[in-house]
């Protein structure tokens, strides 16, 4: 079984009853960062284990798309010289919450952390990921509303639009599948687990 995603900030933070606002604040993101067919939105730490060389590659490719990067670390985004990448830097749990209300797609090209906690909290918010095939196997059932591609650039692309032709209605069907992390859900998974051993 895997982890509840929900922690301290619980279901108040972490959650799609937003959703019906999704262009308004998408206006506003794009209207801070400028203007993009796409968001393509990073949370995490700005190391190579995370694959920010890979998504520096993928976001020169990928010019008509704007790239956005939440968190720290060695390999600032900021300094790859890429006019469509936006360097947030550290930001407390409730700002992240509206830039996963207001992106296309978090992008997670990382490699060896299982199911990183990051894609539960972006796809309770409604938010379609990319990811690893590696990272996908930490939670193989996430395939039929996420998508996880081989490190590859050409597959990326290819996932991506796939994932972009999906359109609106895709954010439902990722946030009513991340509920199954919930602390309620898996306390009522373990209720139901302990009556029928009785």
């Amino acid at each position: 079984m895997q982890a509840p995603w929900l922690h301290a900030h619980g279901p108040r933070t972490f959650h799609s009853r937003d959703v019906g606002d999704r262009p308004q604040r998408l206006g506003r993101l794009r209207r801070a960062h400028g203007a993009a067919l796409q968001v393509r939105l990073f949370v995490g730490r700005w190391v190579e284990k995370k694959g920010l060389p890979f998504l520096r590659e993928l976001a020169a490719a990928r010019p008509q798309d704007l790239w956005v990067f939440i968190g720290h670390g060695t390999d600032d985004p900021a300094s790859w010289g890429l006019a469509n990448v936006v360097s947030v830097g550290k930001l407390p749990q409730a700002a992240i919450v509206d830039y996963y209300r207001a992106a296309d797609t978090l992008v997670l090209p990382s490699v060896g952390e299982g199911f990183p906690l990051v894609v539960q909290e972006a796809m309770a918010c409604g938010l379609p990921a990319l990811i690893s095939t590696e990272t996908m196997e930490g939670a193989p059932d996430a395939a039929e509303v996420i998508g996880s591609a081989d490190l590859s650039i050409d597959a990326w692309q290819a996932a991506l639009d796939r994932l972009d032709g999906l359109g609106e209605s895709q954010r439902q069907r990722v946030a009513d599948f991340a509920r199954r992390w919930s602390w309620d859900e898996v306390a009522e998974r373990f209720v139901e687990l302990y009556e029928s051993l009785r």
